[in-house]
């Protein structure tokens, strides 16, 4: 893991005087004479001549971060197309030195006692302590883990990759989705660099690879809680870039940096709604323990309109796997659900060539992750009768096939289950 004294050496340039290890962000106002100076030498930028252009170009990348609120005035708003694209060139490296003071300055107030101006920080802070606001008033917040996502936040924004997303993040979320989708094209790119071909032949990597870090996922996880699941297209799985990174490894280990990444993880569980995802979700919350996160995205999807009928039996799976007695409640609406979520078949074993087609519903399935969440057996209530001796059945694989009721059987075993459940469920749900 990268630690955050690195940030302090990963930029170029003099050493900021209007922060000196202070802990205040107000030590980071530019003085009037400064700005004064800047804008004298950005209009030295259309100067005739050369010699006088190039110096006070050099001038002004030596004021660093001094100079970068006149560089984006001028880049934005001057006549001369010059100036435009000198002050254009010179704003990457001011920004860089910019966010720099910030953080040092930001690392500096070790208690938390000031309200900071970096990109991303006070939606990760809100993420982190799972804050719940109405009409901007904070009702609740979890402010034990403060310290540990300072130095996260410290590890994420010293990436220029990450930076880049941070810096959107209080941006419009189409404009954000755009960002974190590029993103996730790049770390994914880095993790499985296509072959470069020469005369037929594949002759090397298109780019260097490169694993993603902890850093970079816990960016796109946070980035992405911003964004509604269905505000942008996702060109690739996240499930393999996490694999390949650290961070199920960080979030299955003690410590409060742990418990950060985990809170990243859960937020952007929460935030799951389209079906394709919130379907690679159900593995991942196992493989990250959060398992209660993963049992309300299951309910989620088990009850999502138009999510595939495989998916939705993933998520009655995943539900029996991952939960218990307490998420039964949860199953509530999934149990009056009679869409067909999908259709199985198989053949009869007296007449091979004969198929028989049943349709699954949702309230089966439901009823199905119902019984064995209660610690009933699902043979009780007729799940598998119907197709013992034909195959597909085998131990505790909760296959889609044990997911079917006969039509003339279904109301019966429905009926059963309320009247389990109106009796003891109370007891069983405690």
């Amino acid at each position: 893991m990268l630690r955050y004294a690195f940030v302090f050496l990963l930029f170029a340039g003099q050493p900021d005087p209007t922060s000196a290890g202070s802990p205040d962000p107000k030590s980071l106002v530019i003085p009037g004479d400064e700005l004064s100076r800047a804008r004298e030498l950005i209009q030295q930028l259309g100067n005739e001549q050369y010699a006088e252009r190039e110096r006070a170009e050099q001038e002004l990348a030596r004021m660093g971060r001094l100079a970068r609120p006149a560089l984006l005035e001028a880049a934005n708003t001057h006549p001369n197309q010059e100036v435009r694209a000198r002050c254009t060139g010179l704003l990457p490296k001011a920004t860089a030195l910019d966010i720099k003071a910030r953080l040092d300055v930001f690392l500096a107030d070790a208690e938390g006692k000031y309200e900071h101006d970096l990109p991303g920080w006070n939606q990760f802070r809100a993420t982190v302590r799972g804050e719940w606001t109405l009409f901007g008033y904070e009702l609740a917040a979890d402010r034990s883990l403060d310290k540990a996502a300072r130095l996260v936040f410290a590890d994420i924004i010293s990436s220029h990759g990450n930076r880049q997303v941070l810096l959107a993040a209080g941006g419009p979320a189409t404009e954000l989705g755009s960002i974190v989708a590029a993103r996730r094209q790049e770390l994914y790119s880095q993790k499985f660099p296509r072959a470069v071909v020469i005369g037929g032949r594949a002759v090397r990597a298109s780019t260097v690879r490169r694993d993603p870090t902890t850093e970079d996922i816990a960016t796109l996880l946070f980035a992405e809680t911003l964004v509604p699941s269905r505000g942008f297209v996702r060109n690739m799985s996240i499930s393999s870039l996490i694999s390949a990174s650290g961070f199920t490894r960080e979030v299955n280990t003690t410590g409060d940096q742990a418990k950060v990444y985990r809170a990243l993880a859960a937020a952007w569980l929460e935030s799951r709604q389209d079906p394709y995802e919130m379907y690679q979700c159900l593995n991942l919350a196992g493989t990250l323990g959060l398992s209660e996160q993963g049992c309300r995205v299951a309910v989620r999807l088990l009850t999502s309109a138009g999510a595939p009928g495989a998916y939705r039996g993933m998520a009655a799976t995943s539900l029996a796997r991952l939960g218990n007695k307490d998420h039964i409640p949860l199953l509530e609406k999934a149990l009056a659900d009679s869409a067909v979520a999908y259709t199985i078949q198989r053949r009869l074993a007296a007449t091979p060539n004969d198929i028989v087609r049943h349709d699954v519903q949702v309230k089966d399935m439901a009823l199905a992750a119902a019984v064995i969440l209660s610690g009933q057996k699902i043979e009780d209530y007729g799940f598998t009768d119907a197709f013992k001796g034909n195959g597909g059945i085998s131990g505790d694989s909760y296959t889609y096939s044990r997911y079917y009721i006969p039509d003339e059987d279904r109301k019966a075993m429905h009926a059963k289950w309320k009247k389990w459940w109106a009796s003891e469920g109370s007891k069983a749900a405690k």
